[in-house]
């Protein structure tokens, strides 16, 4: 399967997604990355975007849902991986509903790529969120890791494998 993506390079600082600025400009990327992170990780806590919202009532959805795919909701992001690891707790049963919220975020890129998702409880208040995106063109197979702190209730690491 070939895929190419271009999108805003946006990193992990601890604190919440940042974007790149490079020379005073806003650096883009062609990676596949940028879109999983702000899948699982893109804020909508609030609600998930399900299509009967009133137009004359606040939303607490992610705007963009409406706006840009209004009519494309397989391209809707909702982050319930975001959502979830906020509610559950961190045990088998929890691990489980995280796994099923990082596939149900993801399910958008399965007609781009392969991914298998693994779901690690590191600690009493870690878990790792491991993707494994297969069979890239021109790429060898990638594995994308997120920590999560429970405690902190943040996105503490990142990194590519």
């Amino acid at each position: 399967m070939a895929t190419s993506t271009f999108d805003l390079n946006v990193f992990e600082s601890g604190s919440g997604g940042e974007l790149a600025i490079i020379s005073n400009d806003i650096h883009t990327s062609e990676k596949l990355y940028q879109t999983i992170y702000l899948a699982l990780f893109g804020g909508n806590l609030e609600a998930s975007t399900i299509g009967n919202e009133i137009a004359s009532e606040e939303r607490f959805d992610w705007w963009g849902n409406s706006l840009i795919f209004g009519t494309r909701q397989t391209k809707q992001f909702n982050s319930e991986t975001e959502r979830i690891l906020d509610k559950v707790v961190l045990n088998s049963s929890g691990r489980l509903k995280i796994q099923s919220a990082v596939e149900n975020d993801l399910s958008f890129i399965k007609n781009i790529v392969n991914f298998t998702v693994n779901i690690v409880i590191l600690d009493i208040n870690k878990i790792a969120i491991n993707i494994v995106l297969e069979s890239l063109a021109n790429q060898q197979d990638k594995q994308l890791q997120f920590i999560w702190d429970n405690a902190k209730n943040e996105l503490i690491i990142n990194r590519v494998i």
